[in-house]
């Protein structure tokens, strides 16, 4: 019973600390999936990056979870680190490429700059049409 009651503080704390980094994900996804102000390219750019990074949160959770009990069952060294072998490169290339694909759709959510507005017509500069066009002169100091 006391290697019941361990697993099961592992197990607890581990969800206590991943859920709510799921729970942010598929909040992300249902929001991404609903918004209709977004550009089309940058809204499938946030879906799909927001979706990567949720099968790589869920992979990392199954894979924590699991870890005591294949332990458990005399798996050993070797056997356990051919597991890890390709559970971990999976974990390193679906954060990056998540976080890439979120970075992406910010970038292709803004629409292009127009031209700088021009000054305030009370600024004095540039000057009104028909006038002798003078550039301002710096300020002189006593």
């Amino acid at each position: 019973m006391g290697d019941d009651v361990r697993f099961l503080g592992y197990s607890g704390w581990q969800l206590f600390l991943q859920v709510p980094y799921l729970l942010v994900l598929v909040t992300g996804l249902v929001l991404a999936l609903t918004n209709r102000r977004l550009p089309r390219g940058a809204r499938r750019l946030l879906v799909s990056g927001v979706a990567v990074l949720l099968v790589g949160a869920v992979l990392n959770l199954v894979w924590v979870l699991a870890l005591p009990h294949v332990y458990s069952q005399g798996w050993g060294g070797l056997r356990l680190s051919q597991l890890n072998l390709l559970v971990v490169p999976l974990q390193l290339v679906l954060h990056p490429a998540g976080m890439a694909l979120v970075v992406a759709a910010a970038f292709a959510g803004r629409r292009a700059a127009g031209p700088a507005d021009p000054p305030p017509h009370w600024s004095g500069w540039p000057a009104p049409a028909g006038s002798p066009v003078i550039p301002p002169q710096p300020t002189q100091r006593p």
